[in-house]
């Protein structure tokens, strides 16, 4: 039975499509290619991306260092609304992989903004979650009038 890795991607990004920052957690100290983009090395844990579960609005749970560049990027993030896209990949592992293998396959992608943050003096937490709202009309919200649907249903 072969024994499987799993490599997260973070990429924070505006809602023009620029990206602020691309994080992987599985190439230690390394920088990466991946998706021909450059991903510097970021200790992160993402938990919450696999439950088994659907449609259940569940959000994801970032925990990170709390070092300067974390700091800075998440207040940045959290000061302009900024996006967030985990990837989770899994692979079987050789021992040696200096870039992601190209069998790597996708078992989890999740996009959302910081909905909570928490810090201690060591660590950052952000818990990321979808900016719609789950109840009522969505993208854009509109109110139901009788000009938009017609004259409405008696009963």
């Amino acid at each position: 039975m072969a024994t499987f890795a799993q490599c997260q991607f973070l990429r924070i990004f505006d809602s023009v499509g620029v990206t602020w920052q691309r994080w992987q957690n599985y190439y230690v100290h390394r920088s990466i290619t991946f998706q021909d983009a450059a991903w510097q090395f970021q200790q992160f844990d993402a938990s919450g991306l696999i439950a088994g579960q659907t449609g259940d609005e569940g959000g994801v749970t970032i925990n990170m260092p709390a070092f300067p560049l974390v700091v800075d990027a998440l207040n940045v993030a959290m000061a302009q609304g900024q996006l967030f896209e985990v990837l989770a990949y899994q692979f079987i592992p050789t021992g040696n992989e200096t870039s992601p293998p190209a069998s790597q396959e996708l078992i989890a992608r999740f996009t959302g903004e910081i909905v909570n943050a928490s810090a201690t003096l060591t660590t950052m937490q952000v818990e990321l979650g979808s900016s719609l709202s789950p109840v009522g009309a969505q993208i854009p919200p509109r109110t139901l009038t009788t000009r938009l649907i017609g004259k409405g249903c008696r009963l």
